[in-house]
């Protein structure tokens, strides 16, 4: 790689045509759209061999990398090649989604600007610079850039959904109403639901509940909202279709040396993290405390990946253990699924109000340390059917506190509501949070 070249196109695809006797451009265009990552790797390695300055098949190659996990190869790659070409467009914006996808959160900020440099009216580089903002706080910024997309191209559902999400964290429910009801995007019409809800628009809100659940989208966030409702209005939750008795089905555990747990695993991850591993994101709902960027999983680093071997045995048991439940979440288990990791450290006083985990399907949290109570209950985990500062209505609605400890695993459905109790010991509490994320 010790040529600069020029590159075509945008996004992940150049147009170039340089054809050998027996790998060509177009068959790695072919296996990068079928998905096929591990031979786009043996063949990208093969091709480059003889063709060194072509762009096309070194981004390919970094894309094969990225997709069958070796992330440390992909990498390289890109900033290799960004030395050769310093600001280059659509390496910067590639290498920026890289960054953002193992929480490098500001490493990413600068490449997409810097592409937003080149090309400032591109909306993907606009759209995830917006998201990166978000993770970083820059709540401001990210709304404009949002809009600024929609000011670009008017069909661009992700950014009207997330622009949408955006408004209803600043209470203008009514205009996220509006955005929602021009998109299928994610979980949109969840999100519209919600707004309804909000509102206290009960017409509207039943009204739309039905049609999720008719329209078998099921997902966290309408359940969390359906089982609110139900204590709130005082009906049935029954017809709730992803998870109806989620207090029902959060499952302990303990991790110790025979599961794979040990000190050295535990350090050796937390060293890293506070090496600069990833950086920190912005999470309002945490006090004293500090929450990872991006998904740790994709570190390919021995001790994250034995974390997330032990972790998904635990998930197999879980599955087991609820094997004749008839709950949606249980019943319609994702055949395909991410495993999405971040850290969550806390220091004296900290704690993290009550929330769901809308993208997931099962959640869990591993506490790698815990600080020693003076108070009963303080630092445990609580979980409830209230949260999101939803109305009340002045009803009681239930709850579970969970004393945990270190090595404690506890799982449950990523539709029920949990927040932490505040502790006033000087030690650190730190707690490894996942989520299964069905592959859409």
């Amino acid at each position: 790689m010790n040529k600069s070249f020029t590159l075509y196109g945008c996004s992940d695809g150049i147009e170039e045509k340089t054809v050998m006797p027996e790998l060509t451009i177009e068959f790695l265009m072919e296996l990068y759209n079928k998905k096929d990552f591990k031979n786009l790797v043996a063949s990208g390695q093969q091709f480059v061999k003889s063709n060194s300055a072509s762009a096309m098949a070194w981004n390919l190659l970094a894309l094969g990398y990225r997709y069958s996990g070796d992330v440390p190869a992909a990498l390289k790659v890109y900033e290799d090649l960004l030395k050769l070409n310093p600001g280059h467009f659509l390496l910067s914006t590639n290498l920026g989604n890289l960054y953002m996808a193992i929480g490098q959160v500001n490493k990413a900020i600068e490449c997409f600007e810097a592409a937003r440099e080149k090309q400032p009216d591109h909306a993907p580089n606009l759209e995830a610079l917006a998201i990166a903002y978000q993770d970083v706080g820059k709540s401001s910024e990210a709304m404009k850039t949002f809009k600024k997309v929609l000011e670009i191209d008017g069909s661009k559902e992700s950014s009207r959904y997330h622009l949408g999400r955006m408004l209803v964290r600043f209470e203008s429910y009514k205009e996220a109403i509006e955005h929602f009801e021009k998109t299928d995007f994610g979980l949109s019409k969840s999100h519209q639901l919600e707004c309804f809800y909000y509102l206290g628009d009960k017409e509207n809100f039943y009204k739309n509940y039905k049609s999720l659940i008719e329209s078998e989208k099921i997902n966290p966030l309408m359940s969390s909202i359906g089982s609110h409702a139900s204590v709130r209005y005082g009906v049935s939750n029954k017809e709730n279709p992803f998870c109806s008795s989620p207090l029902a089905h959060i499952k302990e555990y303990h991790l110790d040396e025979k599961s794979g747990m040990n000190e050295t695993l535990i350090d050796s991850i937390l060293d890293f993290y506070r090496s600069g591993g990833a950086d920190g994101k912005s999470q309002p709902l945490l006090s004293n405390g500090k929450q990872s960027s991006g998904n740790l999983f994709l570190q390919q680093r021995e001790d994250i990946q034995t974390l997330k071997a032990i972790i998904e045995k635990k998930i197999s048991e879980y599955l087991t253990h609820f094997k004749n439940s008839n709950e949606g979440f249980i019943k319609y288990w994702p055949k395909k699924y991410t495993l999405y990791g971040w850290l969550v450290a806390m220091q004296s006083g900290g704690k993290l109000g009550a929330h769901i985990h809308k993208e997931g399907w099962l959640s869990g949290s591993l506490y790698f340390k815990m600080p020693e109570k003076r108070k009963k209950d303080e630092g445990n985990i609580v979980f409830s059917l209230d949260g999101a500062n939803y109305p009340t209505d002045g009803k009681k609605y239930p709850a579970e506190s969970k004393k945990v400890n270190k090595g404690d695993l506890v799982m449950f459905p990523s539709s029920l509501f949990h927040h932490t109790i505040p502790f006033e010991s000087q030690e650190e509490r730190v707690s490894f949070a996942f989520d299964v994320i069905p592959s859409r």
